[in-house]
């Protein structure tokens, strides 16, 4: 980890970033909060004849985790198309109960925004559904202190597209290299380091990323 921090502020430092940063991007699942499908696999299991892992392959080879995501269904169809598909024995508000206690929050990172929040704009960017999300807004007091969300469900884009990167440096107030994002994929930060976005790859582990925001003057 700690090698991997210092090719982080090197790469930067190769960069020659001197123009001030003026907002942090963050992503929400694995960053902001844990998540685990595996008990909602299990849960889902006992109202239907399959079991959790016949679950999650069918979560994954049909594509409606995706399409929910990027807005392209509403919630009820999404649960509708589930329960068809399973033959599940819950009705909406108990599906969506099962579905959404799935999130814990990653320790250290509510007081790095709250520290964040007093010097920059902060704007949220996830992959996430309706229901998680509202869940999550609810239950996390994290997640208002964000001053913008781009949230896909809501944008009908996902990462990496770039239009939603776009629209997040809209919302950020600020040019892609004035932007710090932290998110726990590669790929994502990579696609966004190639817009220009100064990016930090996540690997649960706060106390590295505060030690890399201060090498860099951000903290």
């Amino acid at each position: 980890m700690e090698h991997y921090a210092s090719e982080i502020i090197r790469r930067m430092q190769r960069k020659k970033i001197r123009t001030k940063i003026k907002a942090i991007l963050f992503d929400l699942g694995k960053v902001l909060l844990h998540f685990n499908f595996e008990p909602a696999f299990r849960r889902l299991a006992k109202h239907c004849q399959y079991s959790a892992k016949e679950i999650e392959d069918f979560f994954i080879q049909s594509g409606l985790e995706v399409l929910y995501d990027g807005g392209q269904i509403s919630s009820r169809v999404f649960y509708q198309k589930v329960k068809e598909a399973l033959g599940l024995r819950l009705n909406f508000s108990a599906f969506e109960k099962t579905w959404n206690e799935i999130f814990t929050p990653v320790p250290g990172m509510e007081k790095l925004v709250q520290e964040l929040k007093k010097q920059y704009r902060l704007v949220l960017i996830s992959n996430t559904n309706a229901m998680h999300f509202a869940y999550a807004f609810k239950r996390y007091p994290v997640l208002k202190k964000f001053d913008r969300l781009i949230l896909s469900f809501k944008e009908k884009i996902r990462k990496p597209d770039e239009r939603i990167y776009r629209k997040a440096a809209k919302a950020c107030q600020a040019k892609p290299n004035e932007i710090f994002y932290i998110d726990d994929r590669a790929d994502l930060t990579q696609a966004a380091s190639e817009l220009g976005f100064n990016t930090f790859t996540f690997r649960n582990n706060a106390p590295e990323l505060i030690r890399t925001l201060k090498k860099i003057d951000i903290l």
